[in-house]
């Protein structure tokens, strides 16, 4: 785990397939009257497969506990990007090209594409596209983790150890998030 590799134990766990959908995301909040993201009304953002943006920390748990999941813990997404092999990107040790991640694309005219893009568990979207919020707090009480780089960035912090943070109330429109859930 990490960009030092060390061993990190994981239990078992399901992972989504793909980052929340808009579509998904939707269902949530016509079940519960949730405040709609941020970006909800700009055409680049709303699409129903792309990666739902513009919601917080707190809305990805909310959303999360409201399917009966949770948010990944980072060892666990950094898991399922990278395999058991440890692999430096999701796809494997080949460097990122655009039919691989979603990434570098104009702030201004720019937006996160329809999910697509394969890890080794069959996951999707792991790098590049979004950044995805993980449970674990970056700095105590203030900010959050997240993973996987989104589509305004560059490619040369794509692998499957990079990791960032943000704070829980940001809205920003490259973070998203999937969800987890425990095996018992």
């Amino acid at each position: 785990m990490g960009e030092e590799r060390k061993t990190a134990h994981v239990d078992v766990f399901y992972i989504d397939k793909f980052p929340i959908t808009n579509s998904q995301y939707k269902k949530f909040i016509d079940a519960t009257w949730t405040k709609e993201p941020f970006n909800w009304g700009e055409a680049q953002f709303n699409k129903p497969l792309q990666p739902v943006v513009g919601i917080s920390w707190h809305d990805a748990v909310a959303y999360a506990k409201w399917t009966g999941k949770r948010l990944p813990k980072e060892t666990e997404w950094e898991k399922a990007a990278r395999g058991t092999d440890g692999r430096e990107y999701p796809w494997g040790n080949v460097q990122p090209d655009n039919t691989k991640a979603v990434y570098n694309l104009d702030p201004t005219t720019g937006a996160p594409a329809p999910v697509g893009n394969r890890s080794p568990f069959g996951r999707y979207d792991m790098a590049g596209n979004v950044w995805e919020w993980c449970e674990d707090w970056y700095e105590e009480g203030k900010s959050r983790v997240v993973r996987g780089v989104s589509w305004v960035n560059h490619h040369y912090i794509l692998r499957s150890a990079y990791r960032r943070c943000s704070y829980p109330e940001g809205k920003d429109n490259n973070v998203g998030f999937r969800c987890v859930k425990d095996v018992k």
